[in-house]
């Protein structure tokens, strides 16, 4: 048979804190990786009092009540700025009275704002004197909003960088808005990158906001990143400064004498990152221009749990060490990783789905009578495990695994092995955390049992058959038959049940007694095709076997078989 093409899955001490609010508007689903995340930072100079320092808002000396101002003011930032429809916002030098009066007119926003100092400048705009620093989410609920807070201190120059954690396009996402002092050394970028490591949490990375220096003289420290976020990329317009043309509001001498604000997105989860640098012409400013940023968030990579776009392998051993196997592009692995040294003996392990909604595929386990999730928490690290909030303490006895969407709704989806059969679990949104509010759907009969003769096998989307048209984006399964070898392929009906007869895969067949684990990661050698990895029984009398091989599809069926694991995979209990 001609092979189908297969298309991919998939507070700091002594801080003023101030809660979220706004009205949230409605959940926006999780776009698809054409759609950019889209990003403000603008420092606002609320706070400058009298007239010599030209960072002042321009209606700060406006004859209003300080309320009617801040009103006017916050109007003004939405239609001059254009914020209304941006992902993320991060606003530096911001008065409490301004982010009380621009927050209930972005509509569908809640934000997160945080303070180091009273500063007499923030009078202009309501009684709080507070001066800090915010960052607003686009259709995200107060509740949704986690913030945190660093200072930055170099000698008596102390300054302050807001976190917030929240959704952005249905993933989590870890942005600071941070205003740094001129005279700041390199000390500075390793406070925040280690606050970003400390707090992000497995969560998408933006950094953004008043840098106060030159792109070339920003500090590797922050660029490079860490093990767990990975490095950040500049998304500016260009190293140079802004338009020389920008004339002042009087007429006079150019407003902007240098660019000094700067934007960063995690390279794990967002690429080609670019900017331009705009004039609301919201303050007098030497400095500061409005900087609007974007980045498109990358398109997960089935079975990949390092964030590197191959497939990765999990193996369980019969110790109960849990061990992850990153992915080449030659079907075979590097270096282990001991995720666990024990805990998983028996388990049900797969991964095959971002169950947490921060854009990362997750481990899903089944231990004893519980399902559990284990976050992924960046480069293949597992946070703390979360009990699925349905059917608890009810999964003993059943194989659950996940494999993808295989409803086509665009949430990763569970297909379980149980006593009578195959059944569907549905996932929710992500951004909402792991749940399963739908009821069970059986989707294959007792020749599914779990025990029995058939191993689920789940390659991902095998597409369309040649000559047929495009269908839905759905996962589907391939079941090894443990007694004949055999491999059938049952494409996705949706909702409804497998069809009764799988399609036999053209080649080789391998029953269980020879090849005791076959499982598919879906493409490992970036051919376009799902493939296949089988062991091999060890034979204890003549020392041999126990290996891992790779079979990679072909248009015609199975290629030659490569080792790419010599001996000890007869001690692994299972792969996924």
């Amino acid at each position: 048979m001609r092979w189908p093409r297969w298309a991919g899955l998939v507070a700091g001490a002594g801080l003023l804190l101030f809660p979220v609010g706004g009205t949230a508007g409605p959940a926006v689903a999780a776009d698809g990786a054409d759609t950019p995340v889209t990003l403000v930072s603008y420092n606002v100079c609320g706070g400058w009092n009298g007239t010599e320092n030209p960072c002042r808002s321009l209606l700060a000396e406006t004859p209003q009540a300080p309320d009617a101002r801040a009103a006017a003011w916050a109007a003004d930032a939405v239609g001059r700025a254009g914020l209304a429809g941006t992902d993320v916002i991060m606003l530096q030098e911001l008065c409490k009275g301004q982010y009380d009066a621009l927050l209930p007119k972005l509509t569908g926003y809640a934000g997160y704002f945080a303070s180091r100092q009273a500063y007499g400048g923030c009078d202009a705009w309501g009684p709080d004197s507070a001066l800090g620093q915010a960052v607003f989410f686009r259709s995200a609920t107060p509740e949704q909003v986690q913030g945190s807070s660093v200072r930055v201190t170099v000698a008596a120059d102390e300054r302050l960088a807001v976190c917030a954690k929240g959704p952005v396009r249905g993933r989590h996402t870890f942005a600071c808005s941070v205003h740094l002092s001129k005279s700041t050394a390199a000390g500075d970028m390793h406070e925040l990158r280690d606050h970003i490591s400390a707090n992000a949490g497995g969560a998408s990375v933006i950094v953004a906001g008043d840098f106060n220096r030159d792109p070339a003289e920003l500090n590797p420290a922050l660029t490079a990143g860490t093990p767990v976020t990975g490095p950040l990329a500049e998304a500016d317009a260009a190293d140079d400064e802004p338009t020389a043309d920008w004339g002042a509001p009087d007429g006079g001498t150019p407003r902007y004498t240098r660019k000094l604000d700067h934007a960063f997105f995690g390279t794990e989860d967002f690429h080609t990152p670019s900017a331009t640098v705009e004039d609301p012409q919201l303050a007098r400013v030497k400095d500061h221009a409005l900087l609007r940023a974007r980045a498109f968030p990358r398109r997960p990579v089935p079975g990949d749990l390092t964030g590197d776009g191959r497939p990765d392998l999990l193996a369980v051993r019969k110790d109960g060490a849990l061990r992850l196997y990153p992915g080449r592009d030659d079907g075979g692995f590097g270096s282990a990783q001991v995720l666990a040294a024990t805990g998983f003996a028996g388990a049900v392990v797969s991964h095959r789905g971002d169950w947490t909604g921060d854009g990362r595929e997750d481990v899903l386990a089944r231990i004893g009578p519980e399902l559990y999730v284990y976050p992924n928490l960046g480069g293949g690290a597992l946070g703390s495990p979360v009990t699925f909030p349905h059917r608890e303490g009810r999964w003993a006895g059943t194989a659950p695994r996940a494999v993808g969407d295989v409803s086509g709704d665009g949430r990763p989806d569970l297909v379980v092995q149980g006593g009578t059969g195959l059944w569907l679990h549905r996932g929710a949104d992500p951004a909402t955390g792991p749940s399963l509010p739908h009821a069970a759907l059986a989707i294959g009969g007792a020749e599914w049992a779990d025990g029995g003769d058939l191993d689920v096998i789940a390659p991902g989307d095998t597409g369309r058959a040649e000559g047929e048209p495009d269908g839905p984006d759905r996962a589907d399964l391939w079941a090894r038959d443990r007694t004949t070898g055999k491999v059938l392929q049952y494409r996705s009906n949706g909702t409804a049940a497998l069809p009764d007869t799988g399609t036999e895969l053209a080649g080789d067949s391998w029953p269980a007694a020879q090849r005791p684990l076959a499982v598919s990661l879906g493409d490992g050698d970036r051919d376009g095709l799902p493939d296949l990895w089988v062991t091999t029984a060890y034979d204890a009398q003549t020392q041999q076997g126990g290996d891992l091989f790779f079979r990679p599809a072909t248009v015609s069926g199975w290629g030659a078989p490569v080792r790419v694991g010599s001996g000890g995979w007869g001690y692994v209990e299972s792969l996924s």
